[in-house]
């Protein structure tokens, strides 16, 4: 078998190495005259360094490169400690293996001197491919005609060969220009900055720094496009642009720029996933198949794996399989590759935030994270966290995909199986790149476009205590004999009494009551207290209403049924009469994650995963204690709550999260009605398809019944399941 491998970059040379260590003949084709690279940092993460490893590199890597403890992120204007990522012998104890800082010219020569002088060729720029049932053929610049088994394109975001598979198409620009910069030491002297990532973030802008040698230190400073005005990117001695763009930053990072002699200045670019990478006998590799934005410094880690992955398909099948072998390579890559595309686009929104307000919010975020993840694992683990030796003994269908759910997941039933696949298409790429914006649009779009509000529903917008609420009533409610105060869900950060109504409306019917869904402000401009608050208003107004409490019931899923139960538990302590009870589905009640499903069922479910719960949750809590019952409803004294119907899905993020609660409240005294549904989803209620949300709603309402006027039924338990 021979591969011939267009492009001599980080992604072309760990192809070619890896390749051979597996026994493959191997080509490289780089149309460049020399192997240079322009001077800057990269860095090398577990998953990298554990493909560097088995090809017997990483003991040259560890001379050249420097091994950083931690990522710090500081204020830019006032240098203040947000996040701390630990990093060194902590992330090479939990992931496998050390994350080294290298100047990306000696990560190439390392790789280019572990192959023979023969299998690089230099000057060799490809003017064409052709492949057949038998091979491929290369065409050259220069006329030659070069036949293997395969061709990898590893040529770059410019790809020659991912024209030739998907035709030609355009880079995206992300508006922002990127200075970068190499500093000797001795210019650095008396400036305390340690072996570490040491990362500043402002308004608009942002500095990743750190050393790439022990006497060299790599600066990127990112600013928008617009900022820079010159007319030669090229010029490298002016850095009086790069020292106004950072006018505001705090003394040690003013010092540290003002030690750069010369600078050069590159766009940042991206390409689009593409839905293949193959065609017959060719694929795509490294930024070739998946260019991204540099912030979470994956791209040539991704390269690495991608390497490691073709490599093994290629041997595995062998030379009568090579079709089926860069198939194979293909599903167990591109799912993961368009998942840190999006998770790097995400990063660039936080750290590029357009205003104070933003800022203070992505800085409260940070620091929520930190509480409740110190090692910041959900943060990195998606990326550090992947060993490609150990995946290529797991199937095919366990890779993670952009919905942070495993591709090969399947329901038994159609009915369920549907529900799951429009949870994992909910929130899409562009969505996630948007930050918490895109993704609140993409929630509500998915809600109100997938279940719109009948056109009978009688909607009407009040105000409760001043918080915007809207009173849905089912056709068939004429005479309502119970209200039900409504809270949706999305972790506090997404969703809307809007989108919330054909939910709302299905209650009403069910319950044969007024609903009333309300509308709380949501984090991260909102962060607590805001929303408790909001529900406090809210019951608040009801009673001026007169509003009879003995019929009032809290209702909610997800974060909604999390807010229902802690305003359930501090009512007495407001002065304030007890509702009938509580019904919760699938609440959303320890924002610690410190339940057992939640990461026991992270990448089964599609809906919630620990680490878009730790984003979610943190932007909710930010500065606050996160064990605070008004918070963490699950911490709370329980004693005193009214009769509760709490029901979940066994095998779903947020299991534990119900039946923990439910076992607390129980022992407390209360009477609590757990209900455990199989083969379902989180928030199955939400999906009117679904024969089990009628079945809960009309189980709901006869519990409901059963509330007055007989008065509570104490210390009782009664678990239902299907």
């Amino acid at each position: 078998m021979k591969i011939i491998i267009v492009g001599g970059g980080i992604g072309g040379l760990t192809a070619a190495a890896a390749l051979r260590h597996h026994g493959i003949d191997v080509l490289v084709l780089e149309r460049a005259d020399e192997l240079t690279e322009i001077g800057a940092g990269v860095q090398v993460a577990a998953n990298g360094t554990i493909v560097m490893r088995e090809l017997g590199l990483e003991p040259a890597l560890a001379k050249v490169a420097t091994v950083p403890e931690r990522y710090d992120y500081r204020d830019l204007a006032t240098g203040e400690l947000l996040y701390i990522a630990p990093l060194g012998a902590t992330a090479a104890d939990w992931y496998g293996a050390k994350m080294y800082n290298v100047h990306r010219a000696d990560l190439v020569d390392i790789l280019r001197d572990a192959l023979p002088e023969e299998c690089v060729r230099l000057g060799s720029a490809v003017a064409g491919v052709d492949h057949d049932a038998e091979g491929v053929t290369v065409r050259l610049a220069s006329g030659e005609l070069i036949r293997g088994d395969a061709v990898v394109g590893a040529d770059g975001i410019h790809s020659v060969v991912r024209d030739l598979i998907v035709g030609p198409e355009e880079k995206q620009f992300a508006n922002i220009l990127m200075w970068r910069a190499l500093i000797p030491r001795e210019r650095l002297q008396g400036l305390d900055l340690p072996v570490a990532g040491n990362n500043w973030f402002g308004v608009q802008r942002n500095i990743i720094s750190y050393w790439v040698r022990e006497d060299l230190y790599s600066v990127l400073a990112a600013v928008p496009a617009p900022e820079v005005h010159r007319e030669s990117w090229t010029d490298t001695s002016d850095t009086a642009e790069l020292l106004r763009s950072f006018e505001g930053a705090e003394p040690k990072v003013r010092r540290m720029l003002e030690a750069i002699d010369s600078t050069f200045i590159t766009g940042m670019y991206y390409r689009d996933p593409i839905p293949t990478w193959t065609q017959g006998r060719v694929t795509l590799l490294g930024d070739a198949a998946h260019a991204m934005v540099p912030y979470l410094a994956q791209g040539a880690c991704q390269a690495m794996e991608d390497a490691w992955t073709l490599a093994v398909c290629l041997e595995r099948h062998g030379s009568s399989g090579i079709a089926e072998a860069l198939i194979e390579y293909e599903r167990r890559r591109q799912p993961r590759t368009t998942r840190i595309q999006a998770g790097a686009r995400f990063a660039v929104k936080m750290a590029h935030e357009p205003d104070e307000v933003s800022v203070r919010a992505r800085n409260g975020r940070w620091k929520g994270m930190q509480r409740i993840d110190p090692l910041a694992q959900t943060s990195w683990e998606f990326a550090w966290g992947h060993d490609p030796v150990a995946a290529m003994d797991q199937p095919v269908g366990d890779v993670i995909g952009l919905s942070s759910a495993k591709e090969g997941v399947r329901m038994k039933r159609p009915e369920s199986q549907r529900a799951f696949d429009l949870w994992r298409g909910a929130i899409g790429q562009e969505d996630i790149a948007a930050g918490h914006p895109g993704q609140r649009a993409a929630y509500d779009r998915f809600l109100r476009t997938q279940f719109p509000s009948p056109p009978d529903l009688d909607v009407t917008s009040i105000e409760l205590h001043g918080v915007p609420t809207l009173r849905v009533a089912a056709p068939a409610v004429t005479d309502p004999g119970r209200t039900l105060l409504h809270f949706h869900g999305g972790a506090y950060v997404l969703g809307s009494a809007g989108s919330s109504l054909e939910y709302a409306g299905r209650l009403s019917a069910s319950f044969d009551a007024e609903c009333f869904t309300v509308d709380y402000r949501l984090a991260p401009e909102h962060p607590y207290p805001a929303a408790i608050d909001d529900a406090f208003a809210a019951y608040r107004g009801l009673l001026a209403r007169g509003v009879d409490p003995g019929t009032i019931i809290l209702s909610g899923e997800s974060a909604g049924g999390g807010i229902a139960l802690a305003l359930a538990q501090s009512l007495d302590r407001a002065g304030l009469p007890a509702p009938a009870g509580v019904f919760a589905v699938c609440p959303f009640t320890d924002l610690t994650l410190s339940g057992p499903s939640v990461l026991r069922y992270s990448g089964e479910d599609p809906a919630s995963h620990r680490d878009s719960l730790t984003v979610l949750g943190a932007s909710y809590f930010q500065n606050h204690e996160p064990t605070d019952p008004m918070v963490s409803p699950l911490f709370g004294d329980l004693s005193g709550l009214p009769p509760l119907y709490l029901s979940a899905v066994r095998g779903e993020v947020l299991e534990s999260d119900t039946t923990r609660f439910a076992e607390r409240a129980k022992a407390a005294g209360a009477d609590v009605t757990l209900e455990l549904v199989d083969d379902s989803v989180h928030v199955y209620t939400l999906f009117p398809f679904l024969p089990e949300a009628a079945t809960t709603l009309a189980a709901g309402s006869r519990w409901a019944a059963e509330l007055a006027p007989a008065g509570l039924r104490v210390g009782q338990t009664r678990v239902g399941g299907r």
